[in-house]
């Protein structure tokens, strides 16, 4: 562990990134609350399941009174998102020092917060103290994140119900904004563009199902593209 390196990441973890994604957690905290779950889960899924998406349907389906393996299976498939995440992100964070079991628990690590920070940060860093650096920024954001969860699940009373949704969407918008700023390649416009379509226009026709086609069928159609653009330079 290159101690420099986590430290690092944790500062990184606790700049703005840290802010939005504190307030959000505050509003789930809320949602909680609200929804008559016991603060210790709200803590617990915060570092295990780390994933507020995942957290929100495990929410949805505990008011439902779904059966536990339901809920589980519910945010396995939610968090599915992250494969084709560390995919991209191994290459980046790979170093021949470090053992193989090093990537599987660095994997857990991943989400979007610390995957854009990390893919614009890591090519800055030296090879051997990016996977540090990931840690560091895990270990921010989770511990921001279990405190405003907590913090949120307590004050929840004086939170009005409109700000707390609000509040659990400020996470996903500020994160779309810093993608949009980070483009440096035609293919990630391309990719962008083709979500930012399908999205809407597929809730129209599913909403159930309207984030699962509208991932596979814009990135499916970016890809298309970029394809045929390259066919076309050679």
């Amino acid at each position: 562990m290159h101690t420099a390196a986590f430290r690092s990441g944790v500062r990184e973890a606790l700049g703005v990134p840290g802010a939005v994604l504190g307030a959000t957690y505050v509003g789930f905290g809320a949602l909680a609350f609200a929804s008559g779950i016991p603060v210790w889960i709200v803590i617990a899924s915060t570092i295990t399941i780390w994933a507020l998406p995942g957290q929100l349907v495990m929410i949805d389906m505990w008011q439902l009174g779904a059966p536990m393996i339901a809920i589980l299976l519910a945010v396995m498939l939610t968090n599915a998102r992250f494969l084709p995440m560390t995919v991209t992100l191994m290459p980046v964070i790979r170093h021949r020092q470090h053992r193989p079991w090093v990537y599987y628990a660095a994997a857990q690590c991943v989400a979007m917060s610390s995957w854009i920070i990390c893919m614009r940060r890591g090519p800055e860093l030296r090879p051997e103290e990016r996977i540090s650096f990931l840690c560091g920024l895990a270990v921010g954001f989770i511990s921001i994140g279990v405190c405003s969860g907590a913090v949120g699940y307590y004050i929840a009373e004086s939170i009005p119900a409109v700000l707390q949704i609000g509040m659990v969407f400020l996470a996903p918008v500020y994160f779309v904004v810093f993608l949009i700023v980070e483009i440096r390649t035609r293919m990630v416009a391309i990719s962008l563009a083709c979500g930012g379509l399908a999205g809407p226009l597929l809730y129209l026709v599913t909403p159930q199902w309207s984030v699962l086609i509208a991932g596979f069928a814009g990135g499916t159609l970016a890809y298309a593209i970029h394809k045929t653009q390259e066919r076309k330079r050679a």
